[in-house]
């Protein structure tokens, strides 16, 4: 029995009702956050008197008046968890829901706060059965527990189809279970108890046993090993559970528990309170982790369906794709007069003034699964036979919200609004396609799948969008600017006449370009221009000395995982793990690559702080000292690559980190990521690589480490930057017209600019290495 996890909670969307005041009633502030079941619900609130002692605390609720009151079903039970958690039980299950706060006073003056619109789940259907193969005594605590476990997850999870098929497992020490609900339960009567049961049927429903869970290379969570939970639901849990808003749900290639390490979850027989709230939260956790994405069963592939979308039946909603290549910035989905649909380009003005651009959403809270309907026309988006076309049978979608605000290409948030999957049957969803078409693919659960998702906005909502999106456009363009112009303050010679006079003009109109700009893919068009503006200054120059070269980081992505692997591409998607600011490989393959495209040909040079250890410290320490490196691990720029510097190759001789190992001399060597992150602090470990680009095309830089990955293989980087020397020849470089660059001179002539000439030039050349005056 391991670790296990526990509380949940869900993020949700308080409708404006002023609070009803009599006498001195109290002020009262419904949280936007709740917890819902099939047949209960969960919320917080602050209560504020005024004047008047508060008496009485509680949620009042109703499936029929917006604005519920204490004369409808109402409670004042609660959890005290970090505050209280009121809830209220004995609701209808699959039913849409008005709740709000309420407070009361002795002389029965009421305060109400917000209203929260919500919609309980379908009741789960859980089934389960045990062979009774132990004693009288062990068969009674068994089925009792599983029939608990069962009966908690019937009443606050829509799981279904799922059997958990218990035996008794004389030789097993506590419990297990495998994906699907095949259970077995030990002799140790500290683990026939619900929260074994409850732990196990974890197993049962994917945590740890399939693949989005345990994968290599599974989206939702930080690694194969411990790693974050991604998912949005199952963290809003947390934070609302136990009111931390720092909490998170992380976990193990096995098992799931929040970082706040509560005594919620049920990490073993010491651990099972046997309580109404922990056996609550871990009901919760388990609805919370499907609405996410992890299968319950093999028959529900994409996770469970919910109430995502807090919509109004009778109102218009805009649909635009979240992908800038398919319409972000300028496009709305329309029914075209064919009965096809179509991303076209229309401003927000003119798509909410055309009906054939809007939408109707009603919700089956049955099903949980959501209709889409044109305005114009009264068809309903269809699908049959792998095809989205309009007709009078409505597809049934599952809304699915994606994990983060949308954003432009760069990771500048556009909009805090959330894209949706729309999820027909067997996992097809809606997708934007080329030329402004819509076509079904195949379900893609991962950030970048941003083809696949849909933003449903108001129309204020589209006009503040657009609004939003030139801002960020502009922001985007300026701090570009910023990154172009330092080009020019570089001490640098011209190749090309007039190379500076033609890029300040092009700064220039660039600058006014974007300032008149009306969309936001007139100002993205600017921001193009701008660095293709920036690429051609690069060919009409070369630096004046190698000492200070023009950077170009700002051209690459995420270079310090900040954002975890964003921009990365290879295997450091599955292999690599990030923390504190840097990647690592442990006993892992390793490529990590970024690419950049239409770069001018001249000369590169990139620089990443990095190491490889090839095995044990002990037996790198003891193999470098006799000389041999033993790293296979390749930094490229270009076609051209260096090794990565051996982790004993800057030993220091004082520990930076308590993580430090301690070599047999003395010195010290990184050994864990947290170490590492104090050794590149203070500088350490820069690798240096060069190439020349002889044509003007792509220019790929990486890490490699395919070879030898055994035993306490270690490979650890992170700050990768790009410096350029513009346009300098190979030539030039290897007779050193580039002042730190070293080789055999050539015995060739050339000019100051690097440039192969005959020997009737006149003035000064550099002849066999050295700078002649040609008379």
């Amino acid at each position: 029995m391991k670790r296990l996890v526990f509380p949940i909670c869900i993020a949700a969307m308080t409708l404006s009702a002023a609070p009803v005041f009599a006498g001195n009633a109290p002020t009262v502030v419904t949280d936007s956050r709740y917890v819902r079941g099939a047949t209960r619900f969960f919320g917080r609130a602050t209560w504020t008197a005024n004047g008047t002692a508060i008496t009485e605390r509680g949620f009042c609720i109703s499936a029929t008046n917006p604005e519920p009151t204490i004369a409808d079903q109402h409670s004042t039970t609660f959890f005290v968890n970090n505050g209280r958690i009121q809830y209220i039980e004995g609701l209808e299950p699959a039913t849409i829901y008005y709740a709000r706060a309420y407070g009361m006073t002795a002389d029965s003056a009421v305060g109400y706060g917000g209203v929260i619109k919500f919609c309980t789940l379908p009741k789960g259907t859980v089934t389960w059965g045990y062979d009774n193969g132990g004693s009288s005594d062990e068969n009674a605590r068994i089925n009792a527990a599983v029939g608990e476990c069962a009966d908690y997850w019937n009443e606050l999870t829509s799981i279904s189809g799922l059997y958990l098929n218990v035996h008794y497992g004389s030789d097993t020490q506590t419990a297990d279970c495998s994906y699907g609900g095949w259970m077995r339960v030990g002799p140790n009567s500290s683990y026939q108890r619900t929260g074994t049961i409850m732990h196990e049927a974890l197993h049962a429903i994917g945590v740890g046993t399939c693949d989005l869970w345990r994968g290599s290379s599974s989206p939702m969570r930080s690694g194969s090993g411990t790693g974050l939970w991604y998912g949005t639901r199952a963290n809003e849990l947390v934070k609302f559970w136990d009111n931390n808003a720092s909490e998170y749900v992380t976990g193990d290639a096995t098992h799931v528990w929040a970082s706040a390490g509560t005594s919620y979850s049920v990490n073993g027989a010491n651990e099972d309170s046997g309580t109404k709230m922990q056996y609550t939260a871990v009901s919760l956790m388990a609805q919370a982790l499907c609405e996410d994405g992890l299968p319950p069963t093999t028959g529900h592939p994409t996770g469970l369906p919910y109430y995502s979308f807090v919509q109004d039946d009778d109102a218009k909603y805009y649909l635009k794709n979240e992908s800038s290549s398919f319409g972000l910035y300028d496009s709305y989905l329309k029914e075209m007069a064919d009965g096809s649909f179509q991303w076209v380009k229309l401003t927000a003005s003119e798509a909410t003034a055309n009906d054939s651009a809007a939408w109707r959403i009603t919700f089956n809270p049955a099903t949980q699964l959501y209709a889409i309907t044109n305005v114009a026309t009264g068809h309903s988006v269809s699908y049959a036979n792998s095809t989205y076309a309009a007709g009078a049978s409505a597809a049934q979608f599952q809304f699915m919200p994606s994990r983060n605000d949308v954003a432009d290409d760069n990771g500048n948030t556009i909009s805090s609004q959330r894209a949706y999957w729309f999820i027909a049957s067997e996992s097809s969803c809606l997708s934007a396609a080329a030329n402004g078409a819509v076509s079904s693919a195949t379900f893609n659960i991962r950030d970048n799948a941003k083809q696949q998702r849909w933003l449903i906005l108001t129309a204020q909502q589209a006009a503040e969008m657009e609004d939003s999106g030139l801002i960020t456009a502009r922001n985007a363009f300026k701090s570009l600017l910023a990154d172009i112009k330092a080009l020019a303050d570089v001490p640098h010679v011209e190749v090309t006449a007039d190379a500076d006079a033609t890029f300040a003009a092009a700064l220039a109109s660039l600058t006014s370009q974007c300032d008149a700009a009306s969309t936001v893919a007139e100002a993205q068009s600017a921001t193009d221009a701008l660095l293709t503006a920036g690429k051609t200054f690069l060919t009409g120059v070369r630096v004046a000395s190698a000492d200070n070269l023009f950077d170009l980081t700002f051209m690459l992505t995420n270079t310090d995982f900040t954002n975890g692997k964003t921009g990365w591409l290879g295997l450091i998607t599955s292999n690599g793990t990030v923390n504190y600011n840097e990647v690592e490989f442990y006993q892992k393959s390793a490529t990590a690559q970024q690419s950049l495209a239409n770069m001018p040909a001249g000369t590169y040079r990139a620089t990443l702080q990095g190491f490889q250890r090839p095995g044990s410290n002990d037996d790198v320490y003891a193999a470098y000292k006799s000389g041999t490196d033993g790293v296979n691990a390749r930094f490229y720029v270009g076609a051209s690559a260096v090794n990565l510097k051996n982790v004993m190759a800057e030993r220091t001789a004082t520990s930076l980190h308590a993580d430090d190992k301690q070599l047999a001399n003395g010195t010290y060597v990184p050994n864990t990521m947290a170490s590492a992150a104090a050794h590149f602090a203070k500088g350490y470990y820069v690798n240096t690589s060069e190439h020349y680009l002889a044509t003007a095309g792509k220019l790929d830089i990486k890490v490699l480490g395919t070879g030898n990955t055994g035993s306490s293989y270690w490979l650890c980087f992170t700050n990768l930057r790009l410096y350029s020397y513009g346009n300098v020849t190979a030539e030039a470089l290897s007779i050193g017209a580039v002042n730190d660059v070293t080789a055999t001179p050539s015995a060739a002539t050339f000019d100051l600019q690097g440039r192969r000439v005959n020997g009737s030039v006149r003035g000064l050349v550099i002849e066999g290495g050295k700078v002649k005056f040609m008379k």
